[in-house]
């Protein structure tokens, strides 16, 4: 009697257990799919922010055809649009590695890469834009000083405080998508066990 009695409580106690561990298992599912959730959240929201700031360059090419700038050369102006349009095409293929679908049920180590690879084709475009803007602003002054009208000196002025503040938006854009894209590797290392 007393050995069925310790069976049962045996059986009774095994059956908790594994009840507590599909419990847990169900738990880590939930904890991962929400993990999985908040990366690509974090990853859309950095793409609709750089789609942002594509379409407002978009929409600022056709303002080099404006008289504002009708004492800059045909070769400045070209320049200038060929590097607006370069960079909103770069962008755009940056965007392609951070695809969201994956992210729920994807591989994690392969979006790892992908993101590894967006921050380094960011990092490189940041240094070639922040290169080409120490050429360009000098030029931007040269060709505004050569008309040598009175109102160009306003253009300058204010197309310098305008790039200050565009820089600092852009600065600021550039910073908050590399911390993001951080944290979603440092998220995808964590679940995996596993450093790029």
């Amino acid at each position: 009697m007393e050995e069925n009695l310790d069976t049962l409580e045996l059986n009774e106690m095994k059956e908790q257990i594994a009840l507590l561990r599909r419990k847990l298992e169900k738990e880590t599912i939930v904890n991962e799919k929400l993990i999985r959730s908040s990366m690509r959240d974090k990853l859309k929201a950095v793409k609709r922010k750089s789609y942002i700031l594509c379409a407002v360059v978009i929409a600022a090419i056709p303002l080099w055809a404006s008289p504002i700038f009708a004492y800059h050369s045909s070769w400045f102006i070209g320049a200038s649009i060929a590097f607006m349009l370069i960079g909103v095409i770069h962008e755009i293929y940056c965007n392609q590695l951070l695809s969201t679908q994956n992210y729920i049920t994807g591989s994690l180590v392969d979006e790892v890469r992908k993101l590894n690879r967006y921050r380094q084709l960011t990092r490189q475009w940041h240094r070639f834009g922040i290169s080409f803007l120490c050429v360009w602003v000098p030029w931007f002054v040269y060709e505004g000083n050569s008309a040598g009208e009175i109102h160009v000196k306003y253009i300058l002025i204010s197309g310098l405080i305008g790039g200050i503040i565009g820089g600092a938006i852009g600065w600021t854009i550039y910073r908050k998508g590399q911390n993001a894209v951080s944290e979603v590797i440092e998220q995808i290392e964590e679940l995996t066990g596993e450093k790029e």
